[in-house]
């Protein structure tokens, strides 16, 4: 059976998207470590997490597998493609296509690093 893209798979909400930068920064982990991750961001309880990670899964996001007593989670869809998908439909939905207000938007931002900047204008010069 193939494997499902980023396009077939439901939205992710903000909470959904915290979790799985968590995940697809760790790879494979136990519920506990995401959850001991999660708590730098925002308290919440185990059985809470548990049952974001569960529906995660039932979206086809994360693949889990039985390891004795405890549970592995494990990214199924590459962080890359449905980043990429999200901003797609981003610019599409919000923007009307025009990527321009993207651009202004970075220009504004004081957190953008230097290496971010370079790349940006490298995308910049590509493009013209």
């Amino acid at each position: 059976m193939p494997r499902e893209t980023s396009k077939d798979l439901p939205n992710l909400s903000k909470a959904d998207w915290k979790i799985m930068n968590i995940c697809w920064a760790k790879g494979k982990a136990r519920a506990r470590e995401i959850y001991e991750e999660t708590l730098k961001q925002k308290k919440r309880s185990y059985w809470t997490l548990k049952t974001i990670l569960d529906r995660l899964v039932v979206k086809g996001y994360l693949k889990r597998e039985k390891f004795g007593p405890l549970w592995l989670y494990e990214p199924a869809v590459n962080r890359t493609e449905v980043v990429e998908e999200e901003i797609s439909s981003f610019v599409d939905n919000v923007l009307d296509n025009a990527i321009a207000p993207l651009f202004k938007y970075f220009a504004k931002e004081d957190n953008i690093s230097e290496k971010e900047l370079r790349d940006l204008k490298k995308l910049i010069d590509k493009i013209e």
